[in-house]
């Protein structure tokens, strides 16, 4: 490890990227816990003041996949839902809602996470669906047969990934967000052919995306949205980054008023407890109107045609739209929770 900070920390002329082998190398270090704390949480620090490289990112995602509980299970056109383990402060979290819309629509949805990460510390995706009722502390063997079985669930950290889950304390002394909030955005832990993936910053985009394209995944959309996550806004346009499989990534703008929904004003896009973010998508599901449930039909509609399920995002809202309306959604609520 020592090696390895010299190489990247000598500054903007004589500091050096890793190679993808020595980046495999030093996450092994750091998840074997053979470094020092200060020696681990200087590279980490280090890594995020340099800005890590495609190589790197790869080779980190690598060896946290190679050392986690991968999962494959049998289904079809499964969705990612890549969004930042450390959650959500100041907004609405309406990804959890869109999932269910999506998978009761016929997009099989993997969603993961863990509870109460740094540095955020925000509202975090299983939080909310734990408020739904749903189990969010399977085993992986059983989240694959939930997949199989109801087409969307849960894959916690501690569970799929525990070398990593076990450093969380030295990643709470950092005190900033590291290389792995990127990796576990990536890392495709059950083999998913789309992901969506939320981005807090846009210079970040090419290297994300270029290190997703090596994960598995057929298509990946890329959306810089609400606090940095991957749910689009209604209230203004946001940019998002489609990538095809091959080629360069498309820019897209997502635009709700190009669909007829309403904007959702600052007080309605206010985050709240995990138990208030359920009750807006219960109630949606009950038939509620308005502005949480076109945040809702906008993301379950982007869900729908990542995964292929719809020629256009204005399709997928459509079928999000009949999707809520016939108690599809509810119902597959319902056969998720407890």
């Amino acid at each position: 490890m020592r090696a390895y900070l010299r190489a990247i920390g000598q500054g903007p002329r004589a500091g050096r990227d890793l190679t993808g082998e020595e980046a495999r190398d030093a996450m092994n270090i750091i998840l074997d816990q053979a470094a020092t704390r200060a020696q681990m949480g200087g590279f980490l620090l280090v890594q995020r003041f340099k800005g890590e490289s495609v190589d790197e990112l790869i080779g980190f995602t690598n060896i946290v996949r190679a050392r986690s509980n991968v999962i494959n299970p049998n289904v079809t056109g499964l969705l990612d839902i890549g969004s930042p383990y450390d959650g959500r402060k100041k907004s609405i979290v309406v990804s959890p809602a869109s999932s269910i819309v999506a998978a009761a629509a016929g997009v099989p949805v993997i969603m993961h996470g863990e509870k109460d990460l740094g540095p955020k510390h925000g509202v975090p995706i299983g939080d909310v669906l734990e408020a739904l009722g749903v189990d969010i502390d399977a085993a992986p063997d059983e989240v694959s047969r939930r997949l199989e079985t109801n087409g969307i669930a849960y894959l916690r950290q501690s569970r799929f990934a525990p070398d990593v889950f076990a450093i969380r304390d030295m990643r709470e002394e950092v005190a900033l967000r590291t290389v792995f909030a990127t990796v576990e955005k990536i890392c495709n832990p059950a083999t998913a052919d789309y992901s969506i993936i939320g981005l807090a910053h846009l210079p970040y985009m090419a290297k994300m995306l270029a290190a997703a394209a090596e994960m598995g995944f057929k298509r990946v959309l890329v959306v810089r949205g609400i606090e940095g996550n991957e749910d689009a806004p209604t209230s203004a346009p946001c940019r998002a980054f489609l990538w095809r499989g091959k080629g360069e990534p498309e820019e897209l703008k997502i635009d709700a008023s190009e669909y007829g929904l309403q904007a959702a004003t600052k007080e309605e896009m206010a985050g709240g407890t995990a138990a208030e973010n359920a009750a807006i998508a219960e109630r949606i599901f009950a038939g509620e109107t308005g502005a949480h449930r076109d945040l809702v039909l906008l993301n379950a509609g982007i869900r729908i045609w990542l995964a292929e399920r719809a020629p256009t995002i204005g399709d997928g809202i459509d079928i999000a739209r009949q999707t809520i309306d016939s108690g599809a959604a509810k119902a597959k609520l319902d056969e998720i929770s407890g």
